[in-house]
């Protein structure tokens, strides 16, 4: 009797063995969420950061968060990826080719190179040009939404020449994907050039919002650039949400708005926008307006707003 489709993916996850290296929050949403749907599953999952070399805090809450999810913390990229089916590369937009070169002694034929990074699509040119030298195969995957609360279930596009083979290996894992084109970079690139739009739009209406709230017209603009420009009937839901955004993810944001920014650079285009909403979510993280709330950051936009006015203040005082 054939095995069934579904008992036949459970199978296949069960067998595989996956590495990532980089075990931020978008890693450690794929490990939660195949271990919720009961995929993984895969009996050995490994996991390299360069926080796991940091000091002896990091270090500590890193192995923690990795013991949390069964995952084994790596004593370095290597050792993570040798004998890994799945190689997950999630690391930040900067380090991205620095962590396939980290790899590269330990990657063999067979193998895929899963690169989830937010860079700009040469530059995953560049970094399969050395995994693929090894004998290993690349995958150009671009996550198209925010991993929370979808987890492994975040839609996703893959392109590059490897994908018959990793297509069934991430159907299994119950990814969800579509597939682009067999070039390495056209999955990027489609997310770049999106980013120009969605990345600046967080930007753009946070500025708003805040320079409403400072002069305590937020309860007539609101209202008049959703009805006006957006026909959104929920203007506020819509600035909550992406100033949270902004504030909680703005450092690593603004650099994947660099990556946009050469992406531009790269095809003759020039990045006046793309470049301001860098600037600007790398200005709100460095202000510190994260710090201003203990814990959760609320999806709040005119909180947020505050704490900015307030955080700004406080640094023309000193």
């Amino acid at each position: 009797m054939e095995t069934p489709p579904g008992e036949r993916a459970g199978i296949m996850a069960a067998s595989m063995e996956i590495a990532f290296i980089g075990f931020g929050e978008a890693a450690q949403a794929f490990a939660r969420g195949w271990r919720a749907a009961g995929l993984a599953g895969p009996p050995s999952v490994a996991a390299y950061d360069l926080l796991l070399d940091a000091d002896p805090a990091a270090a500590a809450t890193k192995r923690a968060e990795c013991d949390a999810l069964a995952v084994r913390a790596a004593r370095d990229a290597r050792d993570a990826v040798t004998g890994a089916d799945l190689v997950f590369s999630a690391v930040t937009a900067e380090q991205a080719l620095a962590a396939a070169r980290s790899a590269l002694p330990a990657l063999r034929p067979g193998q895929c190179y899963c690169d989830i990074n937010s860079v700009a699509p040469f530059r995953k040119v560049e970094a399969a040009g050395l995994v693929e030298q090894r004998g290993a195969q690349y995958v150009d995957v671009a996550v198209m939404d925010p991993v929370l609360p979808k987890l492994h279930r975040t839609p996703l596009l893959l392109s590059g020449a490897s994908l018959a083979r990793v297509a069934p290996q991430f159907e299994a894992l119950g990814m969800q994907f579509e597939i682009v084109s067999e070039r390495v970079g056209d999955a990027s690139t489609l997310k770049m050039i999106r980013s120009v739009a969605i990345k600046g739009f967080e930007s753009v209406t946070m500025e708003c919002v805040a320079a409403a709230v400072k002069l305590g017209i937020d309860r007539r603009v609101l209202p008049s650039v959703g009805s006006t420009l957006f026909r959104h009937p929920d203007i506020d839901s819509l600035a909550n949400h992406v100033s949270e955004r902004v504030t909680v993810h703005g450092k690593r944001r603004a650099a994947e708005m660099r990556e946009v920014a050469a992406t531009l650079e790269h095809i003759g285009l020039p990045a006046f926008m793309a470049q301001a909403t860098a600037a600007h979510q790398q200005w709100v993280t460095d202000l510190g307006v994260r710090a201003a709330f203990p814990g959760e950051v609320p999806k709040d936009a005119r909180a947020i707003a505050r704490a900015l006015l307030s955080r700004l203040n406080d640094q023309k005082v000193e």
